[in-house]
């Protein structure tokens, strides 16, 4: 529907244009009037102006002040200047603003109504200029580097899912010369020294720009080159061999060759250090995801923290042999830590822990996710043991738990870690002293304090309550007696001391309150299902 606006100052003029001319024979729908600028930018803002008549002088706003506004927040509005005054700098002013047409009054309603026909004609032609091919063809040329981006982006994280045809329409679209069966290699790059570089967001994606460039120079001669910049900070390639190509028999030593190449040109030009890891062969489309994937995870075995690396996957480099990491599993635990409020220890613990990924591991991923899913699970028991939702406890960072593993380096697991144990402990900081989960813990922080005199009668003293009533609340609030907690932090105080010390048996079971060694070692036998002695040869060798 096309809409007319009608701005004078004198109101009967306004009017009488407004309901007096057949405007629907210049293809107008609906009229609408205003009697100052002001007035006429309010109906501007309600309604789909299409033409504008407007007079040049009225008080406040003048016409041509008017059509700058208009110009400036509608501007495929059409604008028709409406003046008793003939002189020329007025039509120089409405050339200057674009204007439709100047019309001199008093002017016919053929002139009028010619003069919106034309308006209204010349707005036509420029929707449809805007719409037309050569124009989406030419937005397109401009958008060729995102959209190219994006596909790979959405190919490498799995997310196309596209048929083979539209698969094959969008890359000859977009010019990417790859097709089905196509053999590629996936090329990861990483900036070893970004956290010197990217001081702000532009100087990243001209760094990221730079070297994207000078890898297709380096590359572009024998191979096709498709990049983008992934969520963890890669620069991913695919490389095929071009057509017609004289590497394709020894194709994987050239990449090597020209990888050593890159890294020296960026090196020496970009002052920066770049690793890279170079995947074997694979088949496209259908290995785009699986070869990236897979090359992450190869990235951080092979590569990890160090810096200005190469990696060919086509050598099948080796790992060596995983093994637990020692740490985590050592005696006593960061549950059992946590759990007793001894946040220090707890956090020297971790540290080790993440000193041996990275030290021992190289940041491995596998142990990464080993340590993680341990971390998760322990602030998952404490959670529910203090009847609390972990969602509740440590917030938005439960979802990193809750959905699989964003966790990538030993840098995001600790992060995410220290977030997740302030959370904790601010959460049990904030309960009243004097409740139940207060007293429960006061308990086990006194038993593991004095494990060797620890009792019932002793311990009920320590928190000030009578001895039947804490049993009572204790049961309640644990699912355990106290008894039964008191043994089995004696049998985890003495399994710590069997393989972290030289004690002599009878030593530690006089340490942990049992004067008769052979009652130590039958409760021992029945909690652990060996002796101390078959445990410490066992641990120990």
């Amino acid at each position: 529907m096309r809409q007319l606006l009608i701005v004078d100052d004198q109101s009967i003029l306004a009017d009488d244009l407004a309901d007096m001319l057949p405007w629907e024979e210049a293809g107008i729908d609906a009229v609408h009037k205003a009697y100052s600028g002001p007035e006429a930018i309010e109906l501007m803002h309600e309604h789909a102006i299409d033409v504008v008549i407007t007079d040049i002088r009225m008080p406040g706003m003048t016409g041509l002040e008017l059509i700058q506004e208009i110009k400036l927040n509608w501007k495929h509005t059409k604008c028709i200047l409406l003046s008793g005054y003939s002189d020329f700098e007025y039509t120089k002013q409405a050339l200057k603003l674009k204007s439709s047409d100047y019309l001199l009054k008093p002017a016919s309603d053929d002139e009028l109504i010619t003069s919106v026909r034309r308006a209204i004609k010349e707005l036509e032609q420029e929707w449809l200029e805007i719409s037309s091919m050569q124009r989406a063809m030419y937005s397109l040329r401009e958008q060729l580097p995102k959209l190219r981006e994006y596909l790979l982006l959405d190919m490498v994280s799995g997310k196309q899912s596209l048929s083979p045809q539209r698969l094959n329409k969008k890359l000859a679209t977009y010019t990417i010369p790859f097709r089905e069966d196509d053999g590629f290699h996936v090329m990861l790059l990483r900036l070893d020294d970004e956290e010197r570089l990217y001081d702000d967001g532009e100087s990243e994606a001209l760094i990221d720009y730079a070297i994207a460039n000078i890898a297709e120079e380096v590359f572009g001669d024998q191979l096709d080159i498709w990049h983008c910049k992934d969520a963890n900070g890669f620069i991913v390639c695919l490389l095929k061999a071009k057509a017609g190509s004289t590497v394709s028999s020894d194709l994987d030593g050239w990449i090597e060759s020209h990888a050593f190449q890159l890294q020296h040109v960026v090196k020496s030009y970009l002052k920066v250090g770049i690793s890279i890891l170079t995947s074997k062969r694979g088949s496209f489309p259908q290995e785009v995801s699986p070869l990236y994937q897979a090359s992450i995870t190869n990235f951080r075995q092979f590569i990890g923290g160090e810096r200005e690396l190469f990696v060919s996957l086509a050598k099948e480099p080796t790992r060596g042999t995983p093994q637990l990491l020692g740490e985590l599993y050592r005696p006593p635990s960061v549950l059992q830590m946590l759990e007793l409020g001894q946040w220090d220890a707890a956090n020297d613990k971790l540290e080790a822990i993440f000193r041996e990924i990275q030290e021992e591991w190289r940041d491995s991923q596998e142990h990464v996710l080993e340590a993680y899913f341990s971390i998760a699970a322990t602030l998952a028991a404490l959670a529910h043991k203090n009847k609390k939702w972990l969602s509740d406890m440590i917030g938005d960072d439960f979802h990193a738990f809750a959905n699989g593993s964003p966790i990538n380096s030993v840098e995001d697991l600790r992060s995410w870690t220290s977030r997740s144990i302030a959370s904790y402990r601010k959460s049990i900081h904030i309960e009243d002293k004097d409740s139940r989960s207060g007293i429960i813990r006061k308990v086990q922080e006194y038993i593991h304090s004095h494990l060797e005199q620890a009792s019932l009668h002793s311990i009920s003293t320590h928190v000030y309550l009578n001895p039947s009533y804490l049993s009572k609340i204790y049961k309640t609030e644990t699912g355990e007696g106290i008894s039964e907690y008191l043994l089995r932090a004696r049998m985890e105080k003495s399994a710590e001391l069997l393989t972290q010390t030289d004690e002599k048996i009878y030593e530690i079971s006089v340490m942990l309150g049992y004067q008769k060694p052979s009652y130590f070692i039958q409760l021992f036998k029945k909690h652990f299902g060996i002796t101390p002695q078959e445990y410490r040869n066992k641990v120990t060798n």
